[in-house]
């Protein structure tokens, strides 16, 4: 419950400060953010916007397993594990997080894809993490967000 508050909280002060003129300032580039570890499952979440003329161009959100680099929206076994249990798999929840993002505009407009929860608010607090430093102009590289 603590997790489910400190998140909506975080995602109200990201709403307070997003903007249009704040995205707009936003420089031309690709900027990522990741975890600093992997999780149970041997997986790393990660994502990246790519921005032109103050518009977000590009998307990616996926999770890379450790000991191969694989992507987790690429393995069929993990798709067959989660899709008769869940009705989602990663291919198509990523999918959904992503146009979520691009509708919106913002992390405050991405909220959890039903079967995929603790996927949906892991790309949430990385989507958070880098908001901050893209619009506060702080961004140097990849930022790595430490996993709960």
């Amino acid at each position: 419950m603590r997790k489910v508050i400190s998140i909506l909280l975080v995602l109200c002060s990201v709403f307070a400060l997003t903007s249009c003129d704040a995205a707009a300032s936003i420089k031309d580039g690709t900027y990522r953010a990741e975890y600093d570890t992997y999780d149970t499952y041997g997986y790393k979440d990660f994502v990246e916007l790519k921005f032109e003329n103050g518009t977000v161009t590009e998307v990616t959100m996926d999770a890379v397993y450790e000991t191969d680099g694989s992507l987790k929206s690429e393995s069929d076994e993990y798709r067959a594990s989660m899709e008769g249990i869940s009705g989602t798999y990663p291919a198509k929840y990523y999918q959904d997080l992503i146009n979520q993002y691009i509708e919106s505009g913002d992390s405050s407009g991405v909220l959890v894809v039903a079967g995929a929860t603790s996927t949906s608010n892991s790309i949430i607090k990385l989507l958070m993490a880098l908001e901050t430093e893209m619009k506060a102009g702080t961004y140097k590289g990849t930022v790595i967000v430490p996993r709960d």
